[in-house]
């Protein structure tokens, strides 16, 4: 039942009569619709450029697990997610915390894709290589492989120097030790304002830089690392060893009051040229030792109170850097020091959920703004169905994210792109407009994700594989699909692999149809279960984008199971058992696996003729019968056609 009023000034009211618990109440709303929600970005970083701080902390809902003070005031100091988990919107909160907390607080953000253009990482590589080609061990033994622990050292220590500047010297007490140590760094060290560079040259002194020197050196020089190779091996002793030196000065130092945070973020690292990738990886690998071990030298001392070096690390990029490159034992430099970001809530699938608090905050934020205040009840029954597709929309919602706050921004952001924006509403109707946008978006999301595992062409037959092929599917299914559509693939031999990466990521899950149950990874189910009892469910936000659904499925079994359908294939004997024959295809078809397969005529006289009497039967090839399928047991049932 729906009426008009004027409240206020010119305000169109309207009223609705809805059930809550129950009773029959009337909700007053406004005139708000889909496109007056608050999206925000993708990104927190584009967010606050774009709105601003404020209504970022006004939207912000942190999650359940996550301890703050522990980060600002205790011993961690990395946080660890998945993409899209929230890790740089945590950084910013930790920043306006910490501001709250003490006003003269000081922060300073380093964003490692943002800036270091891949120019300038690779000026990072040049000069990782000579300083490696000048250190040794013993008996000038030379180090193999790139190490960047110097350099980030190098870089930190200007973006101190820089910081403290920057903030008219209120960090650190303007004593004999801190000018020792910012002269130690000074002498290699170049200013561009307030961001980190890496210029083509530097500018070394020796004053004051305890060095052995073989060869006459004057007392000032340059280091051009725009060039390939340098024989000056004892400039690269004298950068190392002032970068030792500044180990040892900046202990000594003396901070003031003023609270000190660097937050670091964006440590992405893409698989497009190899080498390049494997160069960022072991950027990123440094870069996180080189955390842990200012971070343990600042705790360490009394002078360095209320300092700390906050770190976002990406779970994918750690799973990179143990699968490509030498950790160094990265895990227990994380391990003991992170807090992860989860907001995953079993006990609930209700609007309690703490990510879809996200969605209902930012809905009531749009309600507030035309100047109507709902309860919690009140704003779900008026903004959302009883149900969605038979399911509960709450429930639905989450069926259909990776419980990242992400997830909920595609929502609100895909709704507003489509006709669905001048709803008032989250109906079925309006989820219909835009769900195959939303389905499209999450699917390059992840997309985005495997870009720190494989190439750009490797990610294109993976998707293309799985594209049109069931929502869920059988490990063997998958195999005989790989095997005869997608041969000189990524997938060749490969299938495995593969699929416990798309796992992880979240593109697949499991799904048990005698149990009815669910596993995935953003729900704390570790690891990809193959078995009988287990199938491979494709995640349900992608399904549309791939042009997949359990209809389809369902359609497909249908025709199997009441079809007489029957087919000569010719298969080849690759193991004989008691009453089972192992058969590999030699001409796939779609709906063959290479398995175990029970004969379902004259199994033994089948087995004493050949099987027994002649071994040599193992490599030869027959034509078989195959049809009808055996639903119960999943497998298609064979005969030799004689």
């Amino acid at each position: 039942e729906m009426t008009s009023s004027l409240v206020g000034s010119e305000m169109c009211i309207r009223d609705r009569n809805v059930l809550i618990n129950g009773f029959e109440e009337t909700l007053y709303m406004s005139d708000v619709k889909i496109k007056d929600i608050y999206a925000g970005k993708p990104d927190a970083k584009d967010e606050i450029e774009a709105e601003g701080m404020g209504p970022f902390i006004k939207s912000f809902i942190l999650p359940p697990n996550f301890n703050v003070d522990a980060l600002l005031d205790g011993t961690y100091y990395f946080i660890t997610g998945y993409k899209g988990i929230g890790k740089t919107a945590l950084l910013y909160y930790l920043d306006n915390c910490a501001k709250e907390k003490d006003p003269t607080a000081w922060s300073s953000f380093i964003f490692f894709k943002g800036d270091y253009s891949d120019a300038k990482r690779q000026e990072l590589e040049r000069l990782s290589k000579r300083l490696l080609s000048s250190m040794s061990i013993g008996s000038d033994i030379v180090l193999d492989g790139d190490d960047f622990e110097y350099i980030w050292r190098w870089l930190f220590y200007q973006r101190i120097i820089a910081d403290n500047n920057f903030c008219e010297e209120k960090l650190f007490v303007d004593n004999i030790d801190w000018k020792k140590f910012k002269e130690c760094i000074e002498k290699i060290a170049v200013k561009n304002r307030n961001k980190l560079f890496i210029p083509p040259k530097l500018k070394f002194s020796l004053s004051g830089i305890d060095v052995p020197t073989q060869t006459e050196l004057s007392q000032d020089f340059e280091l051009d690392f725009s060039q390939q190779k340098c024989s000056d091996t004892e400039a690269y002793r004298a950068f190392t060893s002032a970068i030792d030196k500044a180990d040892s000065l900046i202990e000594k130092v003396e901070r003031t009051d003023v609270p000190y945070y660097i937050f670091v973020d964006e440590l992405e690292a893409y698989y497009g040229n190899q080498k390049i990738f494997y160069r960022d990886l072991r950027l990123i690998r440094d870069l996180i030792f080189t955390v842990k071990k200012l971070n343990s030298v600042f705790s360490s001392y009394d002078n360095f109170r209320k300092t700390k070096i906050i770190c976002s690390v990406r779970t994918e990029i750690l799973n990179s850097i143990n699968r490509f490159i030498v950790t160094k034992e990265l895990n227990k430099v994380t391990s003991g020091f992170e807090v992860p970001v989860v907001w995953d809530y079993n006990n609930t699938n209700s609007f309690s959920h703490p990510v879809l608090k996200i969605l209902t905050k930012r809905i009531a934020m749009a309600e507030e703004d035309h100047g109507v205040k709902h309860s919690e009840k009140e704003l779900i029954a008026q903004w959302f169905p009883e149900t969605i597709r038979g399911i509960e929309p709450a429930n639905y919602i989450l069926n259909n994210s990776w419980n990242k706050p992400r997830d909920i921004v595609r929502f609100i952001l895909s709704a507003q792109g489509c006709l669905s924006s001048g709803d008032d509403a989250f109906t079925q109707s309006s989820c219909e407009k835009f769900w195959k946008k939303y389905s499209v978006e999450s699917l390059n999301e992840i997309k985005e994700e495997m870009r720190a595992l494989y190439s750009s062409e490797q990610i294109d037959e993976i998707v293309s594989c799985l594209m049109g092929f069931r929502a869920v599917f059988r490990f063997e299914e998958l195999q005989a699909r790989t095997r005869s559509l997608f041969k000189n693939t990524i997938w060749t031999d490969n299938e495995l692999p593969i699929l416990r990466d798309l796992y992880r990521l979240g593109f697949i899950g499991n799904y048990s149809s005698v149990s009815k149950l669910y596993r995935w990874q953003h729900h704390g189910d570790e690891g990809l279960i193959i078995s009988d009892d287990w199938e491979i469910m494709i995640h349900k936000a992608l399904q549309s984008a791939l042009s997949v659904s359990k209809r389809h499925d369902a359609g497909i079994q249908r025709i199997q199971t009441t079809s007489p359908f029957k087919k000569i294939v010719k298969f080849e004997v690759e193991k004989i058992s008691e009453n089972r024959v192992l058969l590999g295809n030699i001409y796939y078809d779609q709906y063959m696996s290479n398995a175990y397969m029970k004969l379902s005529q004259q199994p033994v006289s089948f087995i004493q003729k050949y099987g027994r009497a002649n071994q040599l039967l193992i490599g030869m090839t027959f034509n078989v019968l195959v049809g009808p399928y055996d639903e119960v047991h999943h497998r298609w049932l064979v005969s030799i056609s004689e």
